[in-house]
C-alpha cells in the first residue's frame, strides 16, 4: 500500500487552499493504483461543508512520517505559494490572536524571530514548514512539491535561510508554476520543472453539469437566469483597503457602459485575505445594481466563475478557475497572479493590472476570441496531466526500491 501524504493549508477557509488535495486525490485516483490519502494541516479541521478535506494535525503528520508501517509513505506538498512560506505566516492566518502580532511583524522581526516564535507555538520540527527532504524523517520515500509558487523568494530569501537550497536541490520532485519563480530559484543556482498549478485540472472532474448538483439553490437560480451576462468580481482587503471609491467607480463603467451585470462574491474569507469585508466597503461606494454572494462553499465560487462572463480579481485560484473554464479574466495587482499571468495568460491578457485600469482591461479581455482562452486551457490541462505521469512514475519507482 503507497500512503500518500498530502499536506498544505486546507484547514482554513481559502478557496485555493481547499482545492490543492481534492484535484490531487482526483487525479491520482485515475491511475488505478490504490494509493492511500492522508490529508494535512496545521491543525485538525473539518471544512467538508465549505467543499474541503478533513485535516488531520501538524503532529499526525510528523507521526506518519516517522512511524513504521506496511505502507511506503510519499509526502506531496500540495500547492500554493509554499516555497517560502513561514510559521509565522501560516499561523497567522489561523489565529486571530496571533494576527495582531503579524500587523506589526516588520517592526517586531528587528528584535524577535516570529517564525522561531511561531515555529514553537505549532511544535514545528524543520525550519520552515513546508521545506524538508526525506531525510528529515524516517520513513518518507520521497518529498514531491508540486507546482509551487515563489514569486517572494528573491535573493533576501536565501540569504536568511541557507539551507533552502541544499534542501530544494535534494526534494524528489520540485515544480514551479510561474516564469518568476523559475527565476528567482535560477539565480541561487536551482533549476525547477515550469508547470501550470495542479487546480487547472477542476474543468476536467467538475464540468458544469456536475457542478449544477452541487451548488446551492440561489447560485443556480442565479446563473440560470444570467449565464455569461455577469462579471464575477472579488478583492482581498490587504490589497483593496482605501481604494474602495476607486474601484466601485471602475465597476458602475463596466456595468454602466458595457450592460455587464454585477456579481460580487468573496474567495477568501480566512484572516490576512478578508474578502468578505473587503467587498462589503466598496458596495458601500457603488451606484450601480449588483448582487452578492457569500460562497459559504468552494462550489458555489466555481460554478459562478465558470458561468460568467468574465472574473476579475486579486486572487489567483479565482483567474485559475476562470482559465480551467476557457472564461476571460482579469488580474488585478497582486505579485503572484501577475506572474502567473505572465507565464500562462493569453496574448495581450499576460499580467496584472491597477484597480484604475480594470474598466480598460475588462473591455480587452471580453474582446479576445474563445478560441484563444480555450487553447490555453487544453495546454495547461495537458501539461498538468504529463507532470501527474511522473509523479506517479516517481512514486511507483520508489515502491521497487524498497
Amino acid at each position: 500500500m503507497e500512503d500518500i501524504l498530502i499536506i498544505g493549508a486546507f484547514d482554513r477557509y481559502n478557496y485555493g487552499d481547499l482545492l490543492f488535495p481534492i484535484i490531487i486525490e482526483k487525479q491520482m485516483e485515475t491511475y488505478g493504483k490504490g494509493f492511500r490519502f492522508r490529508f494535512f494541516g496545521l491543525v485538525e479541521s473539518d471544512l467538508s461543508n465549505e467543499g474541503g478535506k478533513p485535516t488531520e494535525s501538524l503532529a499526525a503528520f510528523y507521526t506518519a512520517c516517522e512511524a513504521q508501517n506496511e505502507g511506503n509513505v510519499h509526502v506531496i506538498v500540495a500547492g500554493g505559494e509554499a516555497l517560502g512560506v513561514t510559521w509565522h505566516s501560516l499561523w497567522a492566518a489561523l489565529n486571530p490572536t496571533y494576527q495582531k502580532i503579524h500587523r506589526y511583524r516588520y517592526r517586531l522581526s528587528q528584535y524577535v524571530d516570529l517564525n522561531k516564535l511561531a515555529k514553537r507555538f505549532l511544535k514545528g520540527k524543520t525550519t520552515l514548514p513546508f521545506l524538508f527532504t526525506k531525510e528529515d524523517f524516517n520513513n518518507v520515500q520521497s518529498v514531491i512539491l508540486n507546482s509551487l509558487g515563489g514569486s517572494g523568494i528573491k535573493k533576501a530569501f536565501f540569504e536568511q535561510y541557507p539551507f533552502a537550497n541544499s534542501k530544494l536541490m535534494n526534494v524528489d520532485y520540485l515544480a514551479v508554476r510561474d516564469q518568476l519563480t523559475v527565476d528567482n530559484l535560477a539565480e541561487n543556482n536551482l533549476k525547477a520543472a515550469l508547470l501550470p498549478d495542479s487546480a487547472v485540472l477542476m474543468s476536467k472532474f467538475f464540468p458544469n453539469e456536475e457542478l449544477v448538483q452541487k451548488v446551492t439553490s440561489e447560485v443556480r437560480s442565479y446563473v440560470q437566469e444570467n449565464r455569461g451576462n455577469y462579471l464575477f468580481f472579488q478583492i482581498n482587503k490587504k490589497n483593496s483597503e482605501g481604494k474602495e471609491k476607486a474601484i466601485a467607480d471602475q465597476l458602475d463603467e463596466i456595468y454602466q457602459n458595457t450592460n455587464t451585470k454585477l456579481c460580487l462574491c468573496p474567495i477568501g474569507k480566512a484572516l490576512d485575505h478578508d474578502d468578505h469585508l473587503a467587498l462589503a466597503a466598496v458596495k458601500d461606494f457603488l451606484k450601480s445594481p449588483h448582487d452578492y454572494f457569500d460562497a459559504d462553499n468552494i462550489w458555489d465560487i466555481m460554478y459562478l466563475i465558470a458561468n460568467s462572463k468574465a472574473y476579475a480579481g486579486t486572487s489567483l485560484h479565482g483567474a485559475i478557475t476562470a482559465m480551467s473554464y476557457a472564461v476571460p479574466h482579469v488580474g488585478l495587482v497582486v505579485e503572484k497572479l501577475d506572474a502567473y499571468l505572465n507565464t500562462w495568460g493569453v496574448e495581450g491578457n499576460q499580467g496584472a493590472v491597477s484597480f484604475e485600469q480594470l474598466y480598460d482591461q475588462f473591455k480587452v479581455v471580453t474582446e479576445i476570441a474563445h478560441e484563444r482562452y480555450y487553447e490555453k486551457q487544453q495546454l495547461q490541462i495537458s501539461l498538468m496531466e504529463e507532470a501527474f505521469d511522473r509523479m506517479v512514475d516517481l512514486v511507483s519507482q520508489k515502491k521497487e526500491e524498497v
